[in-house]
């Protein structure tokens, strides 16, 4: 039985206007204390909420980023050598994939780390691949990481596909005209440690027939969303409550809704989060589950699914429970 044993969480709650490229403006659920798309200041605010979920056992545990950040240095070395004008380029050693090494340095944490860019899947995929480390016997614990920070060309590739809402988000609303994204940065804290709160399971795959959504009969999410419940030893009728993905945009959120309708003969209690923090893409994983926790109140014995479907086909249901 692998436990979510504390949380820490520093995401958006406030519904701001951020600039893309072009000089648009777009709604967006922005932090506080702004957070540039800098290597320095990121690793700094992921330290912050690290800091407040380390276990005593350091060296047992390991640590998982999820992420759909670009890397800007990989990025920067592309277009200093694929284009007409040549470019000098000087590694800088550093990258989005090196965090959870130097973190790992830095807090004498187990040699073992990850990092994941699934899309929207990214940190809920590495909270399933931190438990499966933990049942494995390859370390104790696990601090799995969601972070997203506002990228004006993320943004913008979302407004070009004209996915964007242009006032709020309204997910499985009537009058829902797009998503809204947002920013944060959260830890989990994973182990076998007694605590009211179980990650039972789930199930991941890669269904790449459309590369931006799924399909309007939602089966890609059915599949999953059975598959999820199988590996948990669970039956439809046992999940309590369904914290659905609904990004509030025409597509997916149809897709999800007909996949509840396949999948629950009842449905379960549904809640959506997006309305209150955004879509934080590849950070929405470890965010809305932490978020979650911390502003949901939940009965005893109950069982709880999360989805979590995204681009490229990446697609997950986790299963959690809460224990008397």
């Amino acid at each position: 039985m692998v436990n979510i044993l504390s949380c820490e969480i520093n995401c958006a709650k406030s519904l701001t206007k951020r600039a893309l490229e072009d000089g648009t403006e777009i709604p967006y659920f922005s932090l506080a204390e702004k957070i540039e798309q800098n290597q320095d200041e990121i690793y700094e605010a992921i330290k912050k909420v690290v800091l407040k979920v380390l276990p005593e056992e350091r060296e047992k545990t390991a640590l998982l980023v999820g992420t759909s950040l670009v890397d800007w240095n990989l990025v920067d070395a592309i277009n200093a050598c694929a284009y007409e004008q040549k470019e000098l380029y000087s590694s800088k050693k550093r990258s989005i994939d090196s965090y959870a090494k130097d973190l790992s340095c830095e807090f004498g944490l187990s040699s073992f780390t990850m990092s994941i860019n699934t899309a929207c899947t990214s940190s809920a995929n590495a909270l399933l691949e931190a438990k499966n480390l933990i049942n494995a016997g390859v370390v104790e614990y696990a601090i799995v990481i969601g972070v997203e920070i506002f990228s004006p060309v993320m943004s913008s590739g979302f407004y070009s596909m004209d996915l964007l809402s242009s006032s709020k988000p309204q997910p499985f609303g009537k009058n829902r005209d797009g998503l809204v994204l947002g920013e944060g940065v959260g830890a989990i804290l994973l182990g076998k440690d007694k605590s009211p709160w179980e990650l039972v399971g789930g199930f991941s795959n890669c269904n790449s027939q459309t590369i931006t959504s799924v399909s309007s009969s939602g089966d890609e999410c059915v599949e999953v969303m059975h598959n999820a419940l199988k590996n948990c030893a669970k039956l439809a009728e046992d999940i309590t409550t369904l914290k659905a993905h609904a990004t509030g945009s025409q597509a997916n959120d149809e897709a999800e809704m007909n996949a509840i309708k396949k999948v629950f003969k009842k449905e379960p209690n549904i809640i959506t989060l997006k309305q209150h923090i955004g879509h934080t893409i590849g950070a929405s994983g470890v965010l809305e589950i932490a978020y979650m926790l911390q502003n949901v109140k939940f009965k005893n014995d109950e069982n709880i699914m999360c989805n979590y479907f995204g681009f490229g086909g990446n697609n997950i249901s986790l299963i959690l429970r809460k224990h008397r």
